[in-house]
This record gives C-alpha cells, structure tokens and sequence, in this order.
C-alpha cells in the first residue's frame, strides 16, 4: 500500500522542462505523441531544440498538432516530424522503423508511451493478440528490437546512461492483474481473460519486464538505461474506459497530463538515471518505487537468481509471436 499511496500522492515535480539545457543535436521517439501525456512531453523536447518524431497511427492528427506546435513563437524551437506506426498492427512498424533509419542516424531516447487502456473484452490487436497485449507489449517489443541497433550505436559515443528507453507502466501494476504479473496462458487465442483491467494490468507488468530484460540482454553492455514508468494518474483518453463511479471518486488523484510529462523526463533525461538503474520501475514525478510487488520482483529474476525467470519468458514469447514481422 506504501507504493500505492507513494503514486497516488506524488508531491512536486523536482525535475521539470526548466531544467533542461539545450537539446539541440539530440533525437528522440515519442510513441502516442500527437495526445495526451505524449503530446505534452513532444512540446517540451521541442521548446529545447530536439529532433523530436511525434509517432502514432493517425497521420492527419500528428500533421495538425505538429502545424499546431511548430505555428506558436519559440526562442529555441527544435524539429518536429511524423513517423507513422500503429502499434496494434506489427505490419506496420518494419515500415515505420525503416522511414526513420532513412532520415537519421542516431536515437537519443525512445519513450514507448503509446498504448490503449481498458478497452471492451473481447477487443483484439489485428493479429488477434488480446488488445492490451498486443497493443502495450508485442507492438513495442518490435518497435525497440527494430531500433535497437541505432540506440546501441548512438550510445557507443554518448556518455553512459544518456541514451535510454522508456516503457510505460502504470500503478494499475501494484492494484491488479494475475500472480507474477501477467499469465503467458492466457494469451492464447480464445484463452482471454475477461476482465479489462486484469488484461490491462498484465500489460503494464509485461512492460516493466520488457524494460528489465532488454536491460539485462542489451542494454546494460551497451550503456543504455532502459526503465518502466509510470507517468501517473492523469486526465488522458486512457481513462475513458473507466467506470464513471471510479472516476469520480478518484477525481481527486488525477492531474493535467503535463505532470506526466515531467515524469517521462525524469526517466528520459535526468542525471539521476544511471545504466545501473535498467530495469527500475519510476514512479510520478520522477523517483524509484519504494516498494515493488514482491511476486513481480520475483518474475523479474532469472531462476538461476532464484526467481521464477517469467520477465525472460515474457521476452522469448513477444520475441516468436514477431519474427515474421520483423
């Protein structure tokens, strides 16, 4: 309950856009970044003269908000460009990664914020993976592997730690989902659960163990960061899905989407996160959780450490259900 009530209750953001020096030179990916928390921080890199690609699966909405953006008085504007890619449908991300590549030649940070939440049972990706899943895991987890190796080389002349990845999580992960975090069983076509916030918080988890294992298989040797963030409770389209009552009362727990963009800045540009710190679970507005599930911490670890070894499970099926894709 320590870590709920830590989320929930964040306190100031200590670590803001008015820290930020200069990003000219630097570039990054925001998955979902023509809405809500992704739009906030796309505004923030931009104002500090990033390259900065606003990515999502609605060209026409990231063409208006980038006119939007780029159309407001800036002292020190950056650059803003569209990547489509629609993380519900994995034959559209080889074609994503590869529009990027042809424009660049180097990736800073890579924030995975896309997702979708509490959608209807029964909703599915367009490969038939449960919505949740397919949009908030196995898209991203092809997404990362296809940039992976321009992240590495980027860091191979960065200093340690400054290029990172970041995956959204959610507190959703503390209050539900199935023992360890999510139940690889229950990705199997017609084996569903059906319940939307169970299937929802499951998805949160894989992303933590995502951003742990690539961490431990990749990352950490190359001098990456690559950690789990929960942005925090904030008034997004995420929360549409959610029961009125529940909205209600949590009315007051929630706030504008810019908070959780300083949280994402937090894990994408603060000194403070260290390579070490891979596979760490950030908490809003920027701080490490104080007390993780400990069924989870188990997943987390490989049974050789004495864990379950369910995070590298997680990798290896997200790894098969998307090797014609990529």
């Amino acid at each position: 309950m320590g870590g709920t009530w830590a989320q929930m209750l964040p306190g100031t953001a200590e670590f803001t856009d008015n820290d930020l020096t200069s990003q000219a030179g630097k570039v990054f990916i925001v998955t979902g970044g023509n809405s809500g928390i992704g739009l906030e921080l796309v505004k923030m890199l931009y104002g500090k003269g990033a390259t900065v690609y606003m990515a999502g699966r609605s060209p026409s909405k990231i063409a208006a908000e980038i006119e939007s953006i780029t159309a407001q008085p800036n002292k020190t504007p950056g650059v803003l460009k569209g990547l489509h890619v629609d993380l519900g449908d994995l034959t559209t991300i080889s074609t994503a990664v590869s529009t990027f590549l042809q424009q660049e030649s180097r990736l800073d940070v890579l924030w995975n914020n896309a997702g979708i939440a509490h959608v209807p049972v029964g909703s599915t990706s367009v490969q038939g993976y449960e919505a949740h899943m397919g949009t908030n895991c196995v898209g991203p987890y092809l997404f990362t592997k296809l940039l992976t190796p321009i992240l590495v080389k980027t860091a191979d002349s960065a200093s340690p730690g400054s290029v990172r990845v970041v995956w959204a999580t959610s507190s959703i992960v503390d209050m539900a989902g199935p023992p360890g975090g999510l139940d690889l069983s229950e990705q199997a076509p017609g084996k569903h659960n059906q319940d939307k916030a169970h299937n929802y918080s499951a998805s949160k988890a894989g992303n933590w163990f995502l951003a742990s294992e690539l961490h431990k298989r990749t990352a950490r040797e190359a001098g990456i960061s690559s950690v789990a963030v929960n942005p925090g409770n904030l008034r997004t389209k995420g929360w549409d899905g959610v029961p009125f009552l529940m909205r209600t009362l949590l009315s007051a727990f929630i706030h504008g989407p810019e908070k959780g963009a300083y949280t994402y800045l937090w894990a994408g540009l603060s000194p403070d996160v260290k390579v070490e710190d891979g596979g760490k679970f950030v908490i809003p507005w920027g701080r490490w959780h104080p007390d993780p599930r400990t069924d989870c911490l188990e997943s987390l670890r490989s049974k050789d450490e004495g864990g379950s070894g369910l995070a590298a499970d997680f990798w290896e099926w997200c790894d098969e259900q998307t090797q014609q894709y990529a």
